[in-house]
């Protein structure tokens, strides 16, 4: 149950349209704050799943201004689309309705369009990366020539770093949309791709069972680093702009400067909240909020 002070932002929005088996997740918002002597902290939380009780409020990503993709089922139903919150205004707006399950939305550098990884209709193993016009429009793949795609992230305007999934494993993959060609890089990964704003890309690497690490591979010197070790065997993390590294570790929060040398500090326990699992996270363009999402299993 969550506690008095925890601001509800409950958006009243017609009913979406189906989606597939994930569970019920519910999205917050926290203020970040970091104090004198480097310290992070986060306060003022605002629940905005509220407008989907039961349901999969998921994948948040930032926009420039301040508003929030994320991916939504209402629950009992089978359908993902994409929608724009925007907490400030207290408003939603659906953004795809089609046949196909669409996740992971990631705003285009250009700000014209969204990306998602959207299963096509007919294939339900067959996931591509699509490109979506922000005002609305003809929808199109950026990788028509790989249907296994579970996760990405933007490297560049016109390089994708891929999680490819293969049988039992996985493939962490470079990709040019424009000439379609692709590079293996790596395997064993987790589904968090971050660009470095270099050229590079922020990875998980599951080392074994019992060791994760946090890796940043380089495109240009095809040089692999490792960053840190996990706070726990978890695959969800974002970063600020000044580098840190939040990630949940169940109900707690942790974080890592780039000046703290490696190690995990505790930015806040939201058990408090009635928060116990902590997973898909993002943090604004000007590093003063962060969205997560929390789910119960």
């Amino acid at each position: 149950m969550l506690r008095p002070f925890l601001l509800l932002l409950v958006f009243v929005l017609p009913n979406l349209q189906g989606i597939s088996a994930q569970g019920e997740t519910q999205l917050y918002l926290f203020n970040i704050t970091r104090t004198p002597d480097k310290l992070y902290h986060i306060y003022g939380p605002k629940f905005l799943s509220g407008f989907n009780p039961g349901g999969y409020t998921n994948q948040p990503f930032f926009t420039s201004a301040g508003d929030i993709l994320v991916s939504v089922r209402k629950a009992g139903e089978t359908q993902n689309d994409i929608w724009l919150l925007s907490p400030a205004a207290k408003k939603c707006k659906q953004l795809t309705s089609t046949k196909a399950n669409e996740y992971s939305p990631q705003l285009r550098s250009t700000g014209d369009y969204y990306s998602v990884v959207r299963q096509v209709e007919g294939e339900p193993i067959d996931q591509q990366v699509f490109q979506f016009p922000i005002h609305g429009g003809t929808y199109e793949s950026l990788t028509p020539d790989m249907k296994d795609i579970g996760y990405y992230g933007w490297v560049k305007p016109d390089d994708l770093a891929l999680y490819r999934i293969e049988g039992q494993s996985n493939q962490l993959m470079s990709y040019n949309v424009q000439e379609h060609k692709s590079k293996r890089i790596t395997t064993s990964i987790g589904r968090t791709l971050i660009s470095d704003g270099k050229g590079g890309v922020y990875y998980i690497h599951k080392f074994s069972e019992t060791y994760w690490y946090i890796k940043k591979y380089s495109e240009t010197s095809t040089v692999i680093d490792i960053v840190a070790e996990t706070p726990s065997k978890s695959e969800d993390f974002a970063i600020a702009p000044d580098g840190t590294f939040f990630m949940g570790k169940d109900q707690k929060l942790m974080y890592l400067s780039p000046e703290d040398h490696n190690t995990w500090k505790e930015c806040g326990d939201l058990s408090v909240y009635g928060i116990q699992h902590i997973s898909r996270m993002s943090v604004s363009p000007d590093g003063k909020q962060l969205a997560l999402v929390a789910s119960k299993e």
